[in-house]
């Protein structure tokens, strides 16, 4: 059985598990690094927490999918909310926990933004794929965005206008 909720300080430590994971299992896909991360201490990753709302999908009581919101907190940006750090480990994919948590992020972004910004490395076209199917829309792509070691990936800016019925979110989450 699959429960999405947000995580808590408690928490941390699956988090942490399933962060360092996606970062060694699609290091193009994250802006940070395994090697940034590695060494992070406790304190960091929670406050990392705090800053963010970090969404899991659990499957069986274990943590198998995370997503991140944030708004942006300048007064010319605050309608502006970001989904970032999504993964969903390989055996849990095809599943539909990934749409699920999609949802759920898109269902608390809207009553606190009334846009919604990723972006995604253009190599990746399942996500793409994925985000498209939730309403995100291309506007633009950064070239070279990342490089890891000589190699280079570009990535698509992607945004869902929350104003717009066009998307399918969950009423909502537990918390």
């Amino acid at each position: 059985m699959m429960n999405i909720r947000l995580l808590q300080a408690q928490d941390v430590g699956i988090w942490t598990t399933l962060r360092l994971e996606a970062l060694q299992d699609s290091p193009e896909s994250f802006g940070s690094s395994y090697e940034e991360e590695i060494i992070r201490s406790e304190g960091d990753w929670k406050t990392g927490m705090e800053n963010s709302d970090i969404f899991g999908a659990f499957l069986d009581n274990e943590l198998v999918a995370c997503a991140g919101f944030f708004s942006l907190s300048f007064l010319k940006t605050k309608h502006r909310g970001v989904l970032w750090g999504m993964y969903t480990k390989p055996v849990s994919r095809g599943k539909g926990i990934a749409s699920s948590l999609i949802e759920t992020v898109i269902a608390h972004a809207k009553s606190r933004v009334i846009q919604l910004h990723l972006t995604c490395v253009t190599s990746n076209l399942g996500a793409m794929k994925l985000y498209e199917k939730q309403g995100f829309k291309i506007y633009g792509t950064e070239p070279r965005a990342l490089k890891i070691g000589n190699n280079f990936f570009d990535e698509h800016l992607m945004m869902l206008d929350l104003t717009q019925p066009t998307h399918k979110a969950s009423a909502g989450f537990a918390r």
